[in-house]
C-alpha cells in the first residue's frame, strides 16, 4: 500500500511540474520590483509587474502585457534555447498625477531544464498618452519560479 501511495505522489508531482503555468519572481533595472507570468498556451502568456521606476524621481508603477513566444528561437552553445517574445500592454505610473501608457515589450527568456523557473531580459518602449505625453524606455532582467 505504501508503494502505491509513493508511486501516486511521484506521478502527481511530475505532472504538476509539467503543467506549472503561473510564475512569480523579481525584475531588476527600470523598473525594479516583482513580476508574474501566467501561460495561456505553449506560445501565449500574460505578464504583469508591480515595481518602482528609477530615474530622477522614484515612482510606483503597475504594468501588464499580452505576450507571444517563439520557443527555442535562438540557441546558445547548442543546448540553451532562448525564447524570443514580444507583445503589447499597458502601464500606469503614479506621480503627482496618474500617467497611462502603452508598452511594447520585446525580450529573451530561458526556461530552466525542468521548466520550474526562467530568466529573462526585456526592453519595452513606452508611449505615455495620459498625464503627460512622451516616450520612455524600460529595460529589465529578472527571474521567476513556476508553481
Amino acid at each position: 500500500m505504501k508503494a502505491i501511495v509513493l508511486l501516486a505522489l511521484i506521478v502527481f508531482s511530475s505532472s504538476a511540474v509539467a503543467q506549472a503555468k503561473t510564475g512569480l519572481g523579481v525584475m531588476l533595472g527600470n523598473p525594479t520590483g516583482i513580476n508574474g507570468k501566467y501561460w495561456l498556451s505553449e506560445t501565449k502568456a500574460v505578464d504583469g509587474g508591480m515595481a518602482f521606476s528609477m530615474g530622477s524621481k522614484t515612482r510606483f508603477q503597475l504594468h501588464s502585457d499580452y505576450l507571444f513566444h517563439s520557443n527555442g528561437e535562438l540557441i546558445f552553445q547548442d543546448n540553451h534555447p532562448l525564447d524570443l517574445y514580444y507583445g503589447i500592454g499597458g502601464r500606469m505610473e503614479f506621480d503627482d498625477d496618474i500617467e497611462l501608457g502603452i508598452r511594447l515589450p520585446v525580450g529573451l527568456a530561458h526556461k530552466m531544464e525542468n521548466e520550474r523557473a526562467d530568466i529573462f531580459g526585456e526592453i519595452a518602449p513606452i508611449i505615455d498618452f495620459i498625464g503627460r505625453f512622451g516616450l520612455e524606455l524600460s529595460l529589465a532582467i529578472g527571474a521567476r519560479l513556476y508553481f
